[in-house]
C-alpha cells in the first residue's frame, strides 16, 4: 500500500489451537469523513472472514485503544477474499455488514 500509515502482521486465535491464523494489516489515511481504511490480508490458510470480530477485538485492543479511536465507528475494513479481491465491511446496527 503506498499510502499506509501503519502497517503489522498480528496472530489471531483459530479453532485448532496449534494452527493460529495470521493476517497483514494496512491501515490507510484518514479519509474526508474521518473514517480509517484498513486492509486486511491473509497470510495463513484460515479465512479472516470466519474469525472477523475476534480479529477486530484484537485490533482495538493492540493498536486503536492507544489512540483512542473506535475503529468499529470509525473503520472501513477490506478483506481479502482471493488475488486483489476484497469485500468491504462496515459496522452499522451493532454488525459488520457488507458492502
Amino acid at each position: 500500500m503506498d499510502n499506509a500509515i501503519f502497517e503489522s502482521d498480528i496472530l489471531y486465535p483459530t479453532d485448532n489451537l496449534l494452527e493460529p491464523g495470521s493476517i497483514h494489516i494496512s491501515v490507510l489515511k484518514p479519509q474526508t469523513d474521518g473514517r480509517l481504511p484498513l486492509f486486511i490480508t491473509p497470510k495463513s490458510d484460515h479465512n479472516p472472514a470466519d474469525y472477523f470480530d475476534t480479529i477486530v477485538d484484537i485490533l482495538q485492543a493492540d493498536i486503536f485503544d492507544r489512540i483512542c479511536i473506535d475503529i468499529r465507528n470509525y473503520g472501513i475494513f477490506f478483506v481479502e477474499t482471493g488475488e486483489s479481491n476484497y469485500i468491504k465491511l462496515i459496522y452499522r446496527d451493532g454488525k459488520f455488514r457488507a458492502e
